[in-house]
């Protein structure tokens, strides 16, 4: 799939954007705080129904008006006739929302979600290597939400329990109350059922990414051992979980649910103590190990940069695998965070493979590498004009 027009209407700075774009490479170019971010975040948002930025949709609308709008035109490689499809998307305050994909109304983001799938990059994913576990599940779920259609509903719904089960455990107070309030089992219940589910789809993704992320990484980093693991909450200094074969994916699920069920009462005493649920997928986490150490730690600022576009990488590959289409790649002022000679290795791997969408400040590098761009495009002034 790819973009093949987009059309923006009061969105972030703009007040009326129309362009169209071919299936290859699209430069946009523009000094800092013209709007290139925003571009590909309108673009991400009809991809996924979300912004990588904010959570507030108010936020997309334009200060002088009360709604926008973005309109764009999916194309198909196969170019079939009638195979092209119209997302429309109305966005006023209070998260209100009208939807129409090819002139219909729909009642669901996911109804057009899954149309156009994208993976989107910035200098601020570092923090999926560098910052604390939270921004790796998150990356991890981001993905299966992508994947999965009920993906999203089934993290709501464990987060629903653990909140029930964490009131409980603030009420329960200590071990020589937990008799007295039976509900417990039945949380417990609730926590590993809804919980396992969400541990054994992340743990597949994560053998899917991690052929890919070495792979990328091997690019990178020739001479480098590189390893990337799951991280379960109860074990943390278990590091097996990974280069797993067919079987042993098998046999990891079925011990899951019970040794969840059991850890959940071993650690009993602590959530009591610390008046939370310590253990579940809420608490886990991957580590990347570079030459055996953790990046985190270790790694240096060029190694974790490089790490975070390998996983950005293995994202799409996992998207293409998994949809059996073709993602769109967004690449927000990623290249002048990199070294000539790593440029031009990102530029080999994703050159005239996907349609990519790639922002910078600075062009004086790009006759250094060898990429052709099908559109060209200058950000200034709240416009985009075609760089000539």
């Amino acid at each position: 799939m790819y973009l093949k027009k987009l059309e923006l209407k009061n969105y972030r700075n703009y007040s009326h954007v129309d362009l169209n774009f071919s299936k290859d490479t699209i430069l946009i170019l523009g000094d800092n705080g013209q709007g290139k971010t925003n571009l590909l975040e309108s673009i991400y948002y009809i991809s996924t129904g979300r912004s990588h930025r904010t959570y507030s949709q108010n936020e997309l609308i334009n200060w002088d008006s009360d709604y926008s709008i973005l309109r764009a035109l999916v194309g198909s490689e196969e170019e079939d006739i009638g195979s092209d499809n119209l997302i429309e998307l109305e966005l006023r305050d209070d998260n209100n929302i009208k939807i129409k994909v090819n002139r219909v109304y729909c009642r669901k983001k996911s109804e057009f979600v899954s149309i156009l799938p994208s993976v989107i990059f910035s200098p601020d994913d570092l923090r999926i290597v560098k910052a604390n576990p939270s921004n790796r599940r998150n990356f991890l779920d981001s993905i299966l939400d992508k994947i999965y259609d009920d993906f999203f509903s089934l993290r709501l719904k464990y987060q629903k329990i653990l909140t029930q089960r964490n009131s409980l455990i603030k009420s329960i107070g200590s071990t020589a109350n937990v008799k007295n309030n039976p509900t417990l089992e039945t949380w417990n219940d609730n926590i590993v059922k809804y919980g396992i589910k969400i541990i054994e789809k992340r743990i597949l993704l994560m053998e899917e990414l991690r052929k890919k992320f070495i792979e990328y990484m091997n690019y990178f980093f020739t001479s480098t051992l590189v390893s990337i693991f799951y991280i379960f909450s109860w074990d943390r200094e278990n590091l097996s979980v990974g280069n797993l074969t067919e079987n042993m994916q098998e046999e990891l699920v079925k011990g899951l649910e019970r040794e969840f069920r059991l850890q959940l009462e071993k650690n009993l005493s602590k959530d009591l103590s610390y008046k939370t649920t310590t253990i579940g997928p809420h608490r886990d986490d991957f580590v990347i190990l570079i030459g055996g150490k953790d990046i985190r730690a270790f790694g240096s600022q060029g190694q974790q940069r490089t790490a975070s576009i390998s996983l950005k990488l293995g994202e799409l590959a996992a998207l293409k695998e998994k949809l059996r289409r073709d993602p769109i790649l967004l690449l927000d002022d990623v290249l002048s965070e990199l070294d000539m000679e790593r440029k031009k290795i990102l530029v080999k791997i994703i050159n005239n493979k996907f349609q990519t969408f790639i922002t910078t400040t600075n062009i004086s590098y790009l006759n250094e590498i060898d990429i052709d761009f099908g559109n060209k495009f200058l950000v200034k002034d709240n416009k985009i004009s075609d760089l000539k």
